[in-house]
């Protein structure tokens, strides 16, 4: 990792540990086998339950006949639809999309299945293949309906309506947002560059996947979850609301969870169900996801059609930007429904004053979409820095210089973009700068594109960006209509020992929040990081808050844990004193032990000054007994990540065969509380981003509406030998709206590679007018666009 030099900011505690690669808290546990994964909790008597779904991508549920199987040895219940509907509310909507329509989206499907995987019967027994042996003995007969599984197609006016009765056609609702007249600036611009971009449909593929674990307790009235989710807290609110049961009355724990990013935000049909069966039956039931059920019934992200639009002046001053959108929500709205920050961020890191946005979120006959890492920043991303490099050769610019001039300065910042997002500093131009040094973007210009002597071409393409990390604040999200805050709670507790333990809600979903947090305690109270036991993802004893997700965990918590730490030490410190007779101002907490500043000898271990705390003997006057702290924080405002990518291709233009030789990200974090994890959050999310921009995508048979390659064999995933090299380099700039000027850093990587690499393919094929729109990048797909390049030119 390398960290150049960083804005000042105040450092939290004269020796902090901020800053430094500690090794992980998590590491010893997960390495040796001693994780607790959901599929590793097994109660006494479990049952296991199996899901009978839907075939068709819309189909009328004409009968169910659930007799032979009822007749299995070892099936303890089976429910339908009508069985759902008669104890349970829909799922909700943890962030509903804003005006849209409510779509009753229950457990089990009703009179309509309206996408392939649907749930349609669940059934549980004494084990997993019992179960999917009465499954097979279920005759449930079906009536397909028309179905539409292209999105551009879904809003044509004789297109079949998926939820008729509901909605008038499969436009869900349109947001529209902007500022000035982007009409009258396209008009009088000197140069207008258009055009319409596809962003592929993809998944998370977390290493574990959906499980959960349902116990009921009928004597206490205690449902406990046991869930593989980054929400857990969210979780306990969804079922309460879902099951018509009291909040109190539900538990939902998530020690260790298996990557989630975003696709484990809320609760999914499954849930529900093992929650039903395990309070009809009085035992506890699991269900862990197959790998063909997580390509059909978990969310599915990205997928869209942007027509994009940029107007500039001929010296290449940008004066508008456009970007109409059709984002595919699926059949359903799932927990974080459709991608909405391709709004947010549509104008970059450059100085629009105004442009126009609309989001048309589009039903069509797929499983749901949902949140996944970038939510719609990298979707968004493709489109703006095609035509960013396309305007530059329009111009006759340099795609260097057209992106230099057009960025804003850190002396302009914070600024207010067309989408009324506020950029909170940073200086773009910088990364910019060393991005293009790391690659040699001037000596590569200097040798030209070549060819090679194995007649290959060269080429070098960008992508500059901002990316919004956490959230504004409970007021933004409340205008929208999401169903959980910006704020993050944590509570602090001693023990007798001489530690603290940390409760927190967020899940340990891989992020190693459990080491940060642990980092930022140990440097406002004094003490190492290790005498923090962190207790992450139990509803049962963390403070409310609202988990792990939107690069926003240590941007919110950060403030939780440095309010709560404080107040801890001060009153560490007047216990102290009033044992040693002294002030607490002469004090420090120095690791394991109360020292005085200047007598090293007058000091009292940590240990005794939590146990008179904590029986309350021998403490000063008017001091309530008790060590413990609970702290809130809610941001000011968003903080706004940035960075450059710069790619180093070389394409056969003869296949569109191309490797990439170099890849460099410059990013800015802000300030890292743990270097090394930093570095492994962009890593892992480069490698995510290269997936979706060199081969993942899920495609449907558009005759017979199903997923075609719903598989690991057929779903091509990225391996190690996949990815291409990769540099990283850091700025380090402190935001002025987060604790210790920290920026979110879990979804930065997802966001440039598709962007860059086909800068760079355009780049070396120049000279033939390819262009590309579409995602994913494949020899197949650079072979077309070659083809058809040639053939428009002749």
């Amino acid at each position: 990792m390398t960290a150049v030099e960083s804005a000042p900011v105040q450092a939290p505690a004269p020796a902090s540990p901020i800053g430094i690669s500690v090794p992980r808290k998590e590491d010893e546990r997960l390495l040796r086998g001693d994780g607790q994964f959901t599929d590793d909790v097994a109660p006494a008597h479990l049952l296991e339950m199996a899901v009978a779904r839907c075939p068709y991508p819309h189909a009328r549920i004409v009968s169910i006949d659930t007799t032979a199987a009822e007749q299995v040895d070892g099936v303890r219940q089976i429910l339908v639809g009508a069985d759902v509907l008669a104890r349970t509310e829909p799922l909700t909507v943890l962030r509903p999309v804003p005006g849209a329509p409510k779509l009753p989206y229950y457990a089990l499907a009703q009179e309509v299945a309206a996408h392939e995987g649907q749930p349609v019967v669940s059934v549980v027994a004494t084990s997993r293949h019992v179960a999917e042996d009465a499954i097979d003995l279920i005759e449930i007969s079906y009536e397909p309906l028309p179905h539409v599984t292209n999105t551009i197609e879904a809003l044509e006016p004789d297109a079949p309506v998926i939820h008729e009765g509901l909605l008038e056609s499969n436009l869900l609702v349109s947001n529209p947002e902007g500022t000035g007249d982007p009409a009258a600036r396209l008009a009088e611009a000197d140069v207008v560059v258009s055009d319409r971009f596809h962003i592929n449909r993809v998944t998370g593929l977390p290493m574990e996947p959906r499980a959960v674990v349902a116990q009921w307790r009928p004597g206490a009235r205690v449902l406990t979850v046991h869930s593989s989710t980054q929400v857990p807290h969210l979780v306990r609110k969804q079922l309460a609301e879902v099951l018509r049961i009291d909040e109190s009355s539900i538990r939902v724990t998530a020690s260790d969870v298996g990557g989630g990013f975003g696709l484990k935000l809320g609760i999914y049909p499954e849930d529900v169900l093992a929650a039903l069966h395990a309070m009809a039956l009085r035992k506890p039931v699991k269900w862990v996801e197959d790998r063909m059920e997580h390509f059909r019934a978990t969310t599915h992200a990205r997928e869209a059609v942007h027509d994009f639009t940029i107007g500039a002046t001929a010296d290449g001053r940008i004066t508008t930007m456009t970007n109409t959108y059709a984002t595919d929500l699926g059949a359903w709205n799932s927990g974080f429904g459709s991608a909405q920050l391709s709004s947010v961020v549509f104008t970059g890191p450059y100085r629009v004053t105004e442009g126009h946005v609309e989001r048309r979120v589009t039903v069509t006959n797929k499983t749901p979409i949902g949140a996944y890492r970038g939510y719609g920043q990298p979707e968004v991303n493709f489109p703006l820095e095609r035509l960013v490099d396309r305007l530059a050769r329009k111009l006759g610019m340099d795609p260097l210089e057209l992106r230099e001039r057009n960025m804003l300065r850190p002396e302009e910042l914070p600024w207010k973009a067309v989408s009324g997002a506020v950029y909170d500093s940073g200086d773009y131009v910088r990364c910019l700068h060393m991005a293009a040094e790391a690659v040699d973007y001037a000596g590569l210009r200097r040798a030209g594109r070549g060819p090679r002597p194995d007649g290959r071409l060269v080429g070098v393409g960008l992508s500059s960006f901002v990316e919004r990390t956490g959230y504004a604040s409970a007021r933004f999200l409340a205008r929208r209509g999401s169903q959980f805050g910006a704020h993050e709670s944590v509570t602090l507790r001693a023990n007798r020992s001489g530690g603290v333990d940390l409760y927190t809600g967020v899940s340990s979903i891989g992020q190693s929040s459990e080491t940060a947090f642990a980092q930022v305690v140990g440097a406002v109270l004094g003490i190492g990081y290790r005498a923090v036991r962190v207790h992450a993802g139990d509803t049962g004893d963390s403070p409310l808050n609202t988990g792990a997700f939107a690069s926003r965990t240590m941007i919110a918590a950060a403030g939780a844990l440095k309010e709560a730490s404080e107040r801890f030490r001060e009153k560490t410190l007047r216990i102290a004193a009033f044992r040693l007779e002294t002030d607490p101002a002469e004090l420090d907490v120095a690791d394991d032990a109360v020292v005085h500043r200047t007598d090293a000898a007058l000091r009292l271990a940590l240990s005794e000054v939590f146990s008179i705390a904590i029986t309350g003997q021998g403490l000063p006057p008017g001091e309530e007994p008790g060590l413990e702290v609970t702290a809130q924080f809610e941001p000011p405002d968003a903080a706004y990540s940035f960075g450059t990518a710069a790619a180093v291709v070389a394409v056969d233009p003869d296949t569109g065969d191309f490797d990439i030789e170099r890849f460099v990200l410059v990013h800015d974090a802000g300030t890292p509380v743990h270097p090394k994890i930093v570095e492994g959050q962009v890593r892992g999310g480069l490698v995510q981003g290269f997936g979706a921009a060199l081969g993942e995508e899920l495609r449907y048979d558009p005759d017979t509406g199903q997923l075609v390659n719903g598989s690991m064999l057929d779903y091509f995933a990225p391996t190690a030998a996949d990815v291409p090299p990769i540099e990283l380099l850091h700025t380090e700039v402190a935001s002025p709206v987060t604790t210790f000027g920290v920026r979110g850093v879990g979804e930065v990587g997802t966001i440039p590679p598709g962007a860059a690499v086909a800068n760079a393919i355009c780049d070396a094929l120049a000279d033939l007018g390819v262009e590309l729109t579409s995602l994913p990048l494949t020899p197949e797909s650079v072979w077309r666009a070659i083809r058809d390049a040639r053939a428009a030119r002749d």
